[in-house]
């Protein structure tokens, strides 16, 4: 059990111990992981927030103009109804219309309608509530987002194995996926795959996706059955030549009846849309009653759940999608502010001067950037840092710090990594 919760349960064991005996096994075992979130608040009052999932500007949140006055445009019917468990129908069409335009090697036989979730969170637990007994294995890099675990360790108790993607100077590889799939001897598996994954910012390139999905297919024919979930949660927000594509598509070309790829992704990210939660579930499959199947059990699990999702934001997007020509543009400008960011954190991040501070990871893509940092306690110049400096970053684990540069001005970067550098070299001393 982990000590967040047992400390939760002793705690509730002394102030009422009649509730703590009602608790359920699930109840237990849940905790509020000291993860981003928590650091995310511990950082809210520093100047330079690099913290969170999500992109500003010094006026505020990032957003399309479009999407910002779409509820003056909306009649009420598509508001104050409740919307169908599945989602709204036309907005699912426009969905995968969107998907297959960004994807041309992905057809419309090959995968069922999109879904709406509740987001990406609420699609990742219904693929844990469908396919993840106890004991299954969730295959994981070592750089994952924390809430992977909640979701299928701490609810479903599958275990957790997970295997690096970069080498020890920072660089992308492949070779521990393979390693990792070569040698796996059970006769099922989930693999997450997380690009541009968090924390670190990197997406493979093309000649590396081939690399990735022939080491599955492997697998597959060695007779062990995947489940292939693909996270897109930054699909679009692309700054070098990589695979642009989605590894669904890949995955799903692979046309095999034992690799079962399964998409989620939505507007969260993609429309700069966080608070809409609007999300889809897409899975890779072509034989029709087996769409059928698989719609019909993923509505009865969110009818058991949240019924439904909100209807006003469904519409929402429904409705710049039907105008996106205006929308895309306005989305691209926002892309356009996060690529100079990015550009500008690859510049100095990499310059000589911090070798001695700091050693990077591979970033082409996302929100995002880590550093391995020498010779210093990540937590603590975590704290360092709010206290000192006015920045919040986010401590990953026992050597690596995450920083959002979505969140900080072009102009900013250099003096934010800068002082990391300064609080980094008092740490040191």
């Amino acid at each position: 059990m982990n000590p967040l919760a047992l400390d939760l349960n002793e705690q509730l064991s002394k102030s009422n111990p009649e509730i703590a005996d009602m608790l359920s096994d699930l109840g237990k075992l849940m905790y509020y992981p000291k993860g981003i979130l928590s650091q995310s608040a511990e950082a809210k009052s520093t100047k330079y927030n690099a913290t969170i999932g999500m992109a500003t500007h010094k006026h505020g949140k990032m957003y399309a103009n479009t999407l910002n006055d779409v509820f003056t445009k909306l009649e009420p019917d598509e508001i104050f109804p409740y919307a169908p468990p599945q989602g709204i129908e036309s907005l699912r069409d426009l969905w995968q219309q969107k998907m297959l335009k960004e994807n041309p090697d992905l057809t419309a036989t090959d995968m069922t309608r999109p879904i709406l979730t509740n987001a990406l969170t609420h699609g990742l637990s219904l693929v844990a509530d469908m396919f993840v007994d106890s004991g299954d294995t969730i295959l994981l890099p070592t750089h994952n987002w924390g809430n992977y675990k909640l979701v299928y360790s701490t609810r479903h108790s599958a275990e957790i194995d997970t295997y690096d993607i970069f080498d020890e100077d920072g660089h992308f590889t492949t070779e521990h996926l393979i390693s990792s799939l070569e040698n796996y001897k059970k006769d099922k598996v989930m693999l997450i795959l997380n690009y541009p994954n968090n924390p670190t910012g990197y997406t493979p390139t093309k000649d590396e996706v081939k690399v990735i999905v022939e080491a599955i297919k492997s697998l597959a024919e060695r007779g062990t059955n995947v489940i292939a979930l693909v996270d897109d949660a930054y699909y679009g927000l692309f700054y070098e030549d990589v695979y642009t594509q989605s590894l669904f598509t890949a995955l799903t070309n692979l046309h095999m009846d034992n690799v079962l790829p399964i998409r989620l992704d939505g507007a969260t990210k993609e429309f700069f849309a966080w608070g809409l939660r609007v999300g889809f579930i897409s899975f890779g499959v072509s034989n029709e009653t087996t769409k059928q199947v698989l719609e019909a059990k993923v509505k009865g699990l969110i009818r058991s759940n949240i019924s439904s999702g909100p209807m006003p934001s469904q519409s929402a997007v429904k409705y710049v999608l039907e105008n996106a020509d205006t929308f895309n543009k306005e989305i691209q400008q926002n892309i356009d502010t996060l690529q100079a960011r990015y550009e500008v954190t690859k510049s100095v991040v990499y310059d000589k001067q911090y070798t001695s501070y700091w050693q990077a990871y591979d970033f082409n893509s996302g929100y995002f950037m880590a550093l391995k940092v020498n010779n210093v306690d990540p937590e603590q110049l975590r704290l360092h840092l709010i206290n000192e400096y006015s920045i919040g970053i986010i401590a990953l684990n026992s050597t690596d710090i995450r920083i959002a540069f979505s969140c900080i001005e072009k102009e900013d970067i250099p003096h934010v990594f800068d002082s990391i550098a300064k609080a980094i070299a008092d740490l040191q001393k």
